[in-house]
C-alpha cells in the first residue's frame, strides 16, 4: 500500500530554485490534496561574515548586536520577497501555505522541522542563494537528502 502525500514543507531562500520548488510543491498538492508549509531559513554564519560588508574578527557584543537586528527581520516575513515568490508560484493549492521564517542552519532547519511536524515530503531546489555556504560546508539539499526523517525531491 503506497503512502499518501499529506504535508509537502518547500525550502525557499529567494532564488529561482527555491520558486520552481514551490512550483512543483504547488502541482503535487493539487494532486494529492496536501497541504503546504513554506520555510525560510536564515543562516547565521552568512550572516555574520557578510554583516559589516567584508569578512572579519568580530567581538561577541558586535555579534550580539548583529544577531539581535537580524532576528528582528525575521519578525517581517510577510514582507520578505521569497515569501512572496514562493506564495504565487505555488499557486491555489486550497488552504494557505503556511509560512515559518526562522534563524539557523537551513539544512538543520528544514530536517528538524520536518520531524517535528510529521512531514511526508521535503521539496527544494538544487542551488539556492548563498555559494559561500555550498563552497564551504557543502550544498544544503545535498545534507538534507542525507539526513531527513522523509523522502526529498530535489527541483532544477
Amino acid at each position: 500500500m503506497a503512502n499518501s502525500i499529506k504535508h509537502i514543507l518547500v525550502g525557499i531562500d529567494g532564488s529561482k530554485g527555491g520558486t520552481h520548488a514551490a512550483e512543483f510543491a504547488g502541482t503535487l498538492a493539487r494532486a494529492t490534496g496536501a497541504r503546504v508549509t513554506l520555510i525560510l531559513a536564515h543562516d547565521p554564519d552568512v550572516y555574520v561574515v557578510s554583516g559589516p560588508g567584508e569578512a572579519a574578527w568580530i567581538s561577541s557584543q558586535e555579534y550580539e548586536e548583529l544577531h539581535s537586528r537580524f532576528t528582528e527581520q525575521l519578525r517581517e516575513k510577510v514582507s520578505d520577497p521569497a515569501f512572496k515568490a514562493a506564495v504565487e508560484a505555488l499557486g491555489d493549492v486550497g488552504a494557505a501555505p503556511k509560512q515559518i521564517v526562522t534563524w539557523g542552519h537551513p539544512a538543520e532547519t528544514l530536517c528538524e522541522q520536518a520531524k517535528r511536524d510529521g512531514v511526508d515530503l521535503i521539496v527544494m531546489g538544487s542551488r539556492g542563494r548563498s555559494a559561500f555556504t555550498s563552497l564551504v560546508l557543502g550544498s544544503v539539499s545535498s545534507q538534507v537528502l542525507h539526513h531527513a526523517p522523509c523522502p526529498v525531491t530535489i527541483v532544477r
